[in-house]
């Protein structure tokens, strides 16, 4: 049962390590490891300002499992397993929380991280993007999610919906201009341009200030928060692992109505794509070029 009381960050923190220290009676390794990593958990969220579990949100998470300590030559790469680890650790700290009727069933550490090669994703069709926006509609309050379900459908990356400022979108003329390496600008449709000016409307931001994606996230943890904030609705409308739908689909899917009504390099410029074949790999399209 989920329970109605705000809890204290540090509260929620020391209850997990409690709840560590009874599945572990005897001192253990894992359990070693497992509070040094919440302790640093807890210090980074404490760095951010939170003082309450609800202020948690996926930005947070995802700065935390890739951020980049700083060296005398730069920042040092993460490799997969310190991300894997801090990620455990958040998974143990979400599921105690969960046990004990303190928090929602959402998944703020993303996908776990991957030891291989990613799964291909599929685009999704007219049909699964009008359900996706149907329960974007029925069951979000304008939090950003929204948003960045917006820009896919606009061809963005993860990268370019996570970098969109409020200077960035033209609601009069229904457009946003994406960074990146492809920078340009696209059209917002009808949908995500009600769904901005509801978030403007509930949510102070200024010009320069990002509007989905916090401005404490790093450039290099952009695309890793928007990719676990869309895989989050893409849960919520009913995909489950194994179905190839993952959130990339949603920007794919948007990019197959472009190829089908206008062709592959209108496709190609939609993605901000360089390549023709590898737009049509990633839209799963067969073509041949005559020789």
């Amino acid at each position: 049962m989920k329970r109605d009381r705000r809890v204290r960050l540090h509260d929620a923190f020391v209850l997990v390590h409690s709840l560590i220290e009874s599945s572990y009676p005897a001192p253990t390794g894992t359990a070693r490891k497992l509070h040094r990593l919440l302790t640093h958990f807890e210090s980074d969220l404490q760095a951010h300002g939170l003082e309450f579990l609800d202020e948690i949100t996926a930005d947070h998470v995802q700065q935390h499992i890739w951020s980049a300590s700083k060296t005398k030559d730069g920042f040092k790469q993460v490799s997969p397993r310190t991300a894997a680890n801090r990620q455990w650790a958040c998974r143990i700290f979400q599921g105690g929380m969960e046990s004990e009727g303190f928090n929602e069933s959402f998944d703020l550490s993303g996908d776990t991280v991957a030891r291989g090669e990613a799964e291909s994703p599929r685009p999704l069709n007219q049909l699964e993007i009008d359900s996706l926006l149907g329960v974007v509609d029925s069951t979000l309050i304008s939090t950003g999610e929204d948003l960045l379900v917006g820009f896919s459908l606009s061809g963005a990356s993860a990268l370019e919906a996570g970098l969109v400022r409020v200077c960035d979108v033209d609601l009069g003329n229904r457009e946003v201009h994406f960074q990146g390496e492809n920078p340009r600008t696209a059209l917002l449709t009808e949908w995500s341009c009600n769904r901005i000016a509801l978030f403007l409307s509930e949510n102070h931001r200024e010009g320069e200030q990002r509007l989905a994606v916090a401005d404490f996230v790093t450039t290099e943890n952009v695309a890793r928060t928007v990719n676990t904030r869309l895989m989050n609705v893409i849960r919520m409308t009913g995909f489950r692992s194994g179905s190839g739908v993952t959130a990339k689909s949603i920007r794919l899917g948007a990019a197959v109505v472009v190829l089908e009504a206008q062709g592959l390099e209108a496709a190609a410029l939609f993605l901000g794509n360089n390549s023709l074949d590898s737009t049509a790999r990633m839209l799963r399209y067969e073509w041949w070029v005559a020789k």
